[in-house]
């Protein structure tokens, strides 16, 4: 029976569905550059990234190369051929030498980098920055010395003071 000029057959026609995904659809390959086309600079730094852990507490000498990140406190000296990030709420008294610096925390001591520093505005750094590029960011406090130049391992140059004579007085005679 129709009502309003429908058909029963529409009523119980079957609704339609889109048919199953495939699951074992293979996935295009990941397109990787050639080795001898890749620039040595385009390493993969997650691989060589160390996490030193918030709630430790090191002294030492630390040395090697890739990216190092400080989350707790270390008192001692870094030589990395890397980047070494200073995380908010991390501390370092001692030396650092790397390739690039980043500070979000507190640094008490002398950074030499080849590269570039990088102040964020949580850092606090008391000491001596001896870089070619530096970035302070508002907020920041750098309390100490800065050494600019291309060649990052000369020690800074002291202008000596300049020696005025004394002047020439012409010579007292003595009154008899």
């Amino acid at each position: 029976m129709a009502i309003f000029g429908k058909k029963e057959k529409d009523e119980k026609a079957p609704v339609y569905q889109p048919p199953p995904i495939p699951r074992d659809i293979p996935k295009e390959p990941k397109k990787t550059p050639a080795r001898d086309t890749a620039p040595v600079a385009a390493k993969d730094t997650t691989k060589d990234t160390t996490y030193l852990g918030k709630n430790l507490k090191i002294t030492g000498n630390v040395s090697g190369e890739g990216s190092l990140i400080i989350l707790g406190t270390f008192e001692g000296e870094f030589d990395i051929k890397g980047q070494l990030k200073v995380a908010q709420g991390a501390r370092i008294k001692g030396n650092v030498k790397a390739t690039s610096v980043s500070i979000n925390g507190n640094v008490d001591g002398t950074i030499l980098a080849s590269e570039r520093i990088l102040l964020d505005s949580t850092a606090a750094m008391k000491g001596r920055l001896v870089t070619p590029k530096i970035s302070i960011q508002d907020g920041a406090v750098f309390d100490g010395e800065l050494q600019m130049s291309g060649k990052s391992d000369q020690a800074p140059r002291v202008p000596a003071p300049e020696q005025k004579e004394a002047p020439k007085t012409p010579p007292v005679s003595e009154i008899k």
